[in-house]
């Protein structure tokens, strides 16, 4: 009897046993469709507008290295050797309402054929880039040019005037217009009041976190981690429909799946934007000096940075991804 007694309770222990882990897995479950659903649905808090503008700079490069910042946020570094002919990239994201737009130029001396670094700017240094609107659905060569740098040349040749300087900036501004409002890091907390080694410290954990969620693989973490961000994103490019979110969330989703090795934190340096509130730990090492965070993975065939720019919500003090 005593047997069947103790027999019983272990298979009334085993059994409920079972119903928990089917319970917590049935929760998880639930979780993980909840998130995934409100992703699906950030579409519904996008508004429709009768103009919908969409932004880009237009730049092309030689002989130099270069860091373009829209609103003092980075948003292209390039350092090493080779040239940029024209490439495009939407700015809509670093525009968070309409009126005047900030943006800089810094170049830096190039990289030089055998790899080594030249001091100073060469003759052929020079830079050239141009804002551009247009419609969002419309064709690429339809477009108004809104603003253009491009590097001055010593009178009569062609040679850069910058040519033997150790560094050049430019700022200069234009006007956007834009249908919707972002909240972005414009009441953001101003992170550079804050103790240095203690910010440091807040930031390594936020991005050991992030690694760690890219490490195991967890689409719900990653989610709910870039949430607010790709509110913000879908506002900025009119993604009004639910196709857009389904796409954006698979393309999202399956990055996060992708079979890759995500690299260690290390070698890194703590830079503050927008006047100080917004955060990013960017690599020192020669190798990943050009990008912009210090989170890059490798593929077998690529290595790949990923973006990380953190911020502190007013009223909070806790720091959360903005882009």
């Amino acid at each position: 009897m005593g047997k069947l007694i103790i027999t019983s309770l272990f298979l009334l222990s085993n059994l409920s046993g079972c119903q928990q882990k089917q319970t917590i897995a049935s929760t998880m479950e639930n979780q993980d469709q909840l998130i995934d659903q409100k992703m699906l649905d950030i579409y519904k808090q996008v508004k429709v507008y009768d103009y919908s503008p969409l932004y880009q700079v237009e730049f092309s490069q030689d002989a130099c290295g270069y860091e373009i910042l829209i609103n003092d946020i980075p948003l292209h570094r390039y350092l090493f050797l080779g040239s940029a002919n024209m490439q495009r990239i939407p700015i809509n994201d670093h525009i968070l309402r309409s009126g005047q737009q900030e943006i800089t130029i810094r170049l830096f001396p190039p990289q030089l054929s055998d790899e080594s670094w030249s001091p100073t700017f060469v003759e052929a240094s020079k830079f050239k880039i141009k804002v551009l609107r247009s419609k969002a659905d419309g064709p690429l060569n339809d477009y108004k040019q809104i603003f253009e740098f491009s590097t001055s040349t010593k009178r009569g040749t062609e040679n850069f005037l910058a040519t033997g300087q150790k560094v050049f900036e430019f700022k200069g501004t234009f006007v956007a217009d834009v249908p919707y409002e972002l909240e972005g890091w414009h009441n953001s907390k101003d992170l550079s009041r804050e103790n240095k080694d203690e910010l440091l410290k807040e930031a390594i954990s936020a991005y050991n976190r992030f690694r760690n969620i890219l490490i195991k693989k967890d689409v719900t973490g990653y989610a709910s981690l870039m949430y607010d961000k790709e509110v913000e994103l879908a506002k900025a490019y009119y993604w009004h429909t639910s196709i857009d979110s389904k796409e954006r969330w698979n393309e999202m989703s399956g990055t996060v799946r992708e079979k890759r090795e995500i690299l260690p934190l290390k070698n890194f340096k703590m830079v503050l934007y927008a006047g100080g509130k917004v955060l990013a730990l960017q690599p020192t090492s020669l190798l990943y000096k050009d990008y912009l965070s210090a989170i890059h993975t490798q593929t077998d065939s690529e290595d790949i940075q990923v973006s990380f720019l953190l911020h502190k919500k007013a009223g909070s003090n806790k720091l959360t991804a903005i882009r």
